[in-house]
């Protein structure tokens, strides 16, 4: 008998693709699905065995405690959001009788490590570069902040990519403090000249002693904060050497084991800056088993006891293009993209975000409440480029 995998996650591409990984190898997942969500479009994957919604952390527990109680063999966890490592590691205790948890050396400690200044601090003392950076509790700006600055949650955890923002002045950056929650800290980071930004998605074992950093994303535009656009990944040339070297030494810093990614920054100026850790698979995840290493099939085996390294050994590192079919599409049809460059694009493109051919059910569940947008969205695109909106604007008026 195979241990169970489990995967838990929001109902998005980051949890899909872990779900399509797994089948890959013929390893099927029960699925927990967190938020407030009538119907899951994840859980019409042919590889999902049994599927739960649960809107809060206890409803989580008590689905693990209740479906994952028999003697045996541990279930093994893959976390897709900051909040299913966070419920995860906060429960340990009650669960790790159940599963086999991806955890920093200290389970039950891992948000201390979402922390964006702990992360930060820990970075600068492995002397690994990173921004200038300010850590404000209050609404008082620190009189030595430089212009343009970033302004960040202090942790991810139930706000993702949300409350960032580009500050050019102190105006600015004071409305945004006015705006926080009283008593609710931020991070502020000087805003870096880049040439573009990179991940290393990858998969750590033994606390960190053995880390698997097969390539790493290129993105050169991002929608706002949001790092889930059209990109390559490949394998790392020279220019990553260090910088890989470092990745590997802040994961061994916090002793975790399980899937990540690391966010880093290429400046103008040549230097590879620290943005931030993520302790869970990474939503662009799967390029990289596009590309042929499958991390999250590594994690099962090594949390189950399997013969991992023989999977590493026959892994790969070819070029793939990912497409977030749907965003990327409608980034055209609001006119942010060129259609010319996301035909070219779409040439390119070796895997999508949450179509998969041989499972479509997902897709079709996702694209079904997404159709009458795309409709509307084209009509208006339609007009523009007719020129015909223009004239019914005048009319109407």
């Amino acid at each position: 008998m195979q241990n169970k995998a489990l995967v838990i996650g929001g109902d998005h591409q980051n949890t899909l693709g872990v779900i399509e990984a797994l089948g890959q190898k013929d390893v099927c997942s029960y699925v927990i699905i967190l938020g407030h969500v009538q119907s899951s479009f994840v859980l019409k994957s042919k590889y999902v065995v049994e599927g739960w919604i649960c809107q809060e952390e206890r409803d989580v527990v008590s689905c693990i405690q209740s479906h994952f109680k028999e003697e045996g063999k541990k279930a093994v966890t893959i976390a897709c959001c900051d909040d299913a490592a966070n419920i995860l590691d906060a429960n340990y205790e009650q669960i790790k009788h159940l599963l086999v948890i991806p955890t920093v050396k200290e389970a039950g400690t891992l948000i201390l490590w979402t922390n964006k200044e702990k992360m930060t601090e820990a970075a600068k003392s492995l002397g690994i570069t990173i921004p200038s950076s300010w850590l404000i509790s209050d609404t008082t700006i620190p009189e030595d902040i430089t212009y343009p600055c970033v302004i960040k949650p202090i942790t991810s955890v139930k706000h993702g990519k949300a409350g960032f923002a580009k500050c050019v002045n102190r105006d600015e950056l004071q409305a945004c403090l006015d705006a926080k929650k009283a008593g609710e800290p931020v991070q502020v980071q000087q805003f870096i000249e880049k040439d573009f930004e990179f991940q290393f998605i990858g998969c750590s074992l033994k606390s960190g002693e053995e880390v698997i950093i097969p390539g790493r994303t290129h993105i050169e535009s991002t929608t706002g904060f949001n790092n889930l656009v059209f990109l390559r990944y490949d394998r790392n040339d020279s220019t990553f050497d260090k910088t890989v070297e470092d990745s590997k030494r802040f994961v061994k810093e916090t002793g975790y084991s399980g899937l990540f990614s690391i966010e880093f920054m290429r400046g103008k100026d040549g230097k590879d800056y620290f943005l931030e850790m993520n302790f869970r698979n990474d939503g662009n995840g799967i390029s990289v088993t596009s590309s042929g290493t499958n991390l999250p099939f590594i994690w099962y085996l090594y949390a189950s006891g399997g013969g991992y390294q023989t999977e590493i050994a026959s892994s790969t590192v070819k070029t793939t293009y990912m497409m977030p079919e749907f965003s990327f599409l409608m980034s055209v049809l609001n006119e942010e993209v060129p259609f010319k460059e996301w035909l070219a694009d779409k040439r390119k493109t070796t895997c999508y975000l949450t179509r998969f051919e041989g499972d479509m059910e997902p897709y079709k569940a996702y694209m079904r409440p997404n159709r009458k947008i795309l409709v509307k969205a084209f009509i208006r695109y339609a007009l523009v480029k007719l020129h015909i909106l223009p004239l019914i604007k005048k009319f109407l008026n």
